[in-house]
């Protein structure tokens, strides 16, 4: 459990402290290609068991806002602006996901049993 909670929570605080290591258009395609499979499928797993309306609101809008950064963000933002918004994205993402966990644990649900 720790795991998965601390995971979104360091990838959300990466780019802010990452420097150098990647330019940054490429290091949040990158965090994209890994981001948007593991949340939908983590998100459709719990959605379809409890259709939580906070979880699925949170997740589309955390996902929406890190896909929207990450393609379009240097022309939307500049360098500070497009680190503030992907943040921001990247912690409603991880509040969607934090909801979602809490809706499986209040209902007790098994991911397994489909």
């Amino acid at each position: 459990m720790l795991h998965c909670l601390v995971l979104p929570i360091m990838v959300t605080l990466f780019p802010i402290v990452q420097g150098t290591l990647l330019e940054e258009k490429h290091f949040h395609l990158i965090m994209l290609v890994f981001i948007l499979p593991t949340s939908l499928i983590a998100l459709t797993l719990g959605c379809r068991r409890h259709k939580d309306r906070l979880t699925i609101a949170l997740g589309a809008i955390g996902l929406l806002t890190l896909t929207i950064t990450a393609i379009w963000g240097h022309s939307l933002f500049d360098y500070m602006g497009e680190r503030i918004v992907t943040t921001i994205g990247g912690l409603i993402l991880a509040s969607a996901h934090i909801q979602n966990f809490r809706c499986c644990r209040h209902v007790d649900c098994q991911h397994d049993e489909s």
